[in-house]
């Protein structure tokens, strides 16, 4: 069943709404749980229901009636160390990802025509500020398992299209509810967004929109509760769904999410140990004359009869078991989410003399990592560049072959520190041994920013050297 003939369907919008909900599939890990996880500052090690505060009895100075001391119960609050390593996680997942912007290749040869197509859809990205749009999409996607992009056309004042194009990210960690349907093929040919606006008098209005191949329907929830068209179905513009749908099965750090809380609750404990062993106590025998004002130094006890005695208690032996299984448990932590440890302690110890080869090495399990995405993203930013090369195509006017024509494959670039002079001279000598073409050197060298432009100046430079030699021949 298409996602028109669904809604055809259904008594109304609700039971609609229910439907793709029910079709969707679950995640083993629900919503809320993610965001828990995400934010440090509801970890379980912050909650007083896994971790109580602790029960202490104080004295009331005063006694019962056999003579003992009076107590009273004070609840006293424990450590609590949370350690943010899922959005460390997320972070250097998307640094290693896209800290080099994705490029798209075109397979084969292409016309001028074709050519001055991919020139315009460029333009496009560009003006979407693609590039940023990429980290943000990621970093969704890596947090909250699910995000969409959605395509549309700016209208004129008169409400036809401007012929610019816009992106807008659809995320749940934004307030929407992703309601994608797939045919019995397992194709995407409809998809459902499920929303809150606010009105000028700051009342919030659920709204549905619903997206089909050809057509969007609207529909906002009235103050009775009941869902109303916003609009009359409109054509959105576009020659297939306008929306590329991302999802993951499970957040960055679910294979190591309860070895984070380990680490919180093993750090809080130690904290714990230090507030009473990191300040002295004394044990004191018989009477003491005074004791020393803070900062005095070279003070001196004396007992009132001789016999006192005053003791500093000193944690003789500190659990270096602590330390050794915190430092498996961030191993773990970082080996099984293939995150590389480059914290600045970590680095400053590898000195500058790697090697690239080395570093390259150093960084095969993030790369490997990246590999592994493209699975997903590769298969969903050809299906975005394929929407928008149909309409900006369509708007300005290119034939149907030269569209049809091109047949492009994302370019993923993982992140890598490399060692700049050690590349300059590797590509100097394949250059001067004609392993590598000068002009492919200069493409290839970090130095160099524009390298169109680079070698219209080096071919300059080269043919006014040669016209010298002609005007100023020496003997």
């Amino acid at each position: 069943m298409t996602i028109e003939e669904l809604l055809q369907s259904s008594s109304n919008i609700v039971s609609f709404r229910e439907k793709l909900r029910n079709k969707k599939r679950a995640f083993s890990v629900p919503f809320d749980d993610v965001l828990n996880q995400i934010d440090p500052m509801k970890h379980d090690v912050m909650k007083t229901s896994i971790r109580p505060k602790k029960q202490v009895k104080i004295p009331t100075g005063k006694t019962d009636a056999n003579g003992k001391p009076i107590l009273r119960i004070k609840y006293q609050d424990v450590a609590r160390v949370t350690v943010p390593l899922q959005r460390i996680i997320v972070e250097r997942t998307v640094g290693f990802f896209l800290s080099k912007p994705i490029d798209y290749k075109a397979e084969g040869l292409l016309d001028e025509s074709a050519q001055k197509l991919m020139t315009d859809i460029k333009k496009v990205f560009r003006q979407n500020k693609i590039d940023y749009f990429d980290k943000n999409l990621c970093r969704k996607v890596f947090i909250g398992r699910e995000a969409a992009e959605l395509w549309y056309h700016v209208p004129n004042a008169d409400g036809r299209p401007s012929g610019q194009l816009k992106v807008k990210l659809l995320s749940p960690l934004m307030g929407d509810e992703l309601l994608p349907h797939f045919d019995e093929y397992d194709r995407m040919d409809g998809f459902a967004r499920n929303y809150k606006t606010q009105d000028e008098d700051g009342r919030w209005h659920s709204q549905i929109d619903i997206y089909t191949e050809r057509m969007v329907y609207k529909y906002v929830q009235n103050d009775n509760g009941d869902f109303i068209e916003n609009a009359t179905p409109t054509p959105h513009g576009f020659d297939r769904l306008p929306v590329v749908y991302y999802r993951q099965e499970e957040s960055e750090w679910a294979s190591v999410q309860k070895n984070i809380d380990r680490i919180e609750f093993l750090l809080s404990s130690w904290a714990d140990t230090n507030d009473y062993y990191g300040s002295p106590s004394y044990f004191v025998k018989g009477k003491i004359n005074g004791f020393a004002e803070k900062g005095e130094t070279g003070k001196v006890y004396q007992s009132s009869d001789g016999s006192g005695e005053m003791k500093v208690l000193s944690w003789d032996s500190s659990p270096t078991s602590i330390s050794g299984e915190l430092a498996h448990l961030f191993n773990i932590v970082f080996s099984y989410t293939q995150t590389p440890d480059v914290s600045f302690e970590t680095m400053k110890t590898l000195g500058n003399n790697t090697s690239g080869a080395a570093i390259r090495l150093m960084f095969t399990d993030p790369h490997m990592k990246v590999r592994m995405k493209e699975e997903l993203f590769g298969e969903m930013l050809t299906r975005r560049y394929n929407i928008v090369k149909s309409a900006i195509g369509t708007l300005n006017g290119y034939k149907s072959a030269t569209i049809d024509s091109i047949d492009i494959e994302p370019v993923f670039y993982p992140y890598i520190p490399e060692n700049m002079l050690e590349t300059i001279n590797m590509l100097k000598s394949a250059s001067q041994s004609s392993i590598m073409s000068q002009e492919s050197a200069i493409r290839q060298n970090p130095l160099v920013d524009n390298p169109e432009e680079e070698i219209k100046n080096i071919v300059a430079a080269q043919q006014a050297a040669m016209m010298a030699d002609l005007l100023n021949p020496t003997e």
